[in-house]
Protein backbone atom coordinates (compact mmCIF):
# COMPACT_ATOMS: atom_id res chain seq x y z
CA UNK A 1 0.00 0.00 0.00
CA UNK A 2 1.11 3.66 -1.31
CA UNK A 3 1.99 6.35 1.69
CA UNK A 4 0.02 9.27 1.22
CA UNK A 5 0.43 12.83 3.24
CA UNK A 6 -1.96 14.72 4.57
CA UNK A 7 -2.05 17.86 6.33
CA UNK A 8 -4.68 19.62 8.48
CA UNK A 9 -6.72 22.88 8.42
CA UNK A 10 -7.52 22.99 11.93
CA UNK A 11 -4.18 22.79 13.58
CA UNK A 12 -1.69 22.58 10.58
CA UNK A 13 0.06 19.52 11.40
CA UNK A 14 1.39 17.09 8.53
CA UNK A 15 1.06 13.44 8.80
CA UNK A 16 1.33 9.93 6.73
CA UNK A 17 -0.79 7.06 6.54
CA UNK A 18 -0.83 4.19 4.29
CA UNK A 19 -4.10 4.02 2.92
CA UNK A 20 -5.00 1.53 -0.11
CA UNK A 21 -5.12 3.65 -3.58
CA UNK A 22 -9.02 3.66 -3.38
CA UNK A 23 -8.67 5.22 0.08
CA UNK A 24 -6.45 7.92 -1.16
CA UNK A 25 -9.05 10.84 -1.52
CA UNK A 26 -10.98 10.04 1.64
CA UNK A 27 -10.72 12.68 4.58
CA UNK A 28 -8.39 11.59 7.25
CA UNK A 29 -8.65 12.36 10.82
CA UNK A 30 -5.66 14.78 12.33
CA UNK A 31 -3.40 12.60 15.05
CA UNK A 32 -2.83 15.65 16.72
CA UNK A 33 -5.88 17.77 17.46
CA UNK A 34 -8.83 14.99 16.23
CA UNK A 35 -10.43 16.94 13.12
CA UNK A 36 -11.50 15.43 10.12
CA UNK A 37 -11.26 18.61 8.25
CA UNK A 38 -7.85 17.22 6.39
CA UNK A 39 -6.67 17.47 2.74
CA UNK A 40 -3.87 15.47 0.83
CA UNK A 41 -0.82 17.06 1.01
CA UNK A 42 2.11 17.08 -1.62
CA UNK A 43 4.91 14.80 -0.65
CA UNK A 44 8.34 15.34 -1.31
CA UNK A 45 9.55 11.93 -0.79
CA UNK A 46 8.80 9.21 -3.79
CA UNK A 47 8.37 5.51 -2.10
CA UNK A 48 10.39 2.66 -4.64
CA UNK A 49 9.85 -0.94 -3.98
CA UNK A 50 7.58 -3.60 -3.61
CA UNK A 51 7.23 -2.55 -0.02
CA UNK A 52 10.20 -5.11 1.30
CA UNK A 53 12.21 -4.00 4.02
CA UNK A 54 15.54 -4.40 2.20
CA UNK A 55 17.57 -1.42 1.81
CA UNK A 56 20.66 -1.00 -0.45
CA UNK A 57 23.72 -0.51 1.48
CA UNK A 58 25.50 2.53 1.48
CA UNK A 59 28.85 2.74 -0.67
CA UNK A 60 31.54 3.68 2.13
CA UNK A 61 34.41 3.89 -0.18
CA UNK A 62 36.04 7.23 -1.14
CA UNK A 63 36.40 8.41 -4.44
CA UNK A 64 39.85 7.79 -6.26
CA UNK A 65 41.75 11.14 -5.86
CA UNK A 66 43.14 13.45 -8.61
CA UNK A 67 46.51 14.88 -9.00
CA UNK A 68 44.57 18.47 -10.27
CA UNK A 69 43.19 18.70 -7.36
Amino acid sequence: MPMYDFACRECGQVFEKKLRMSQSSDPQACPSCGSGDTRRHMSSAIAIGGGGSSVAPAIATRPPSSPFT
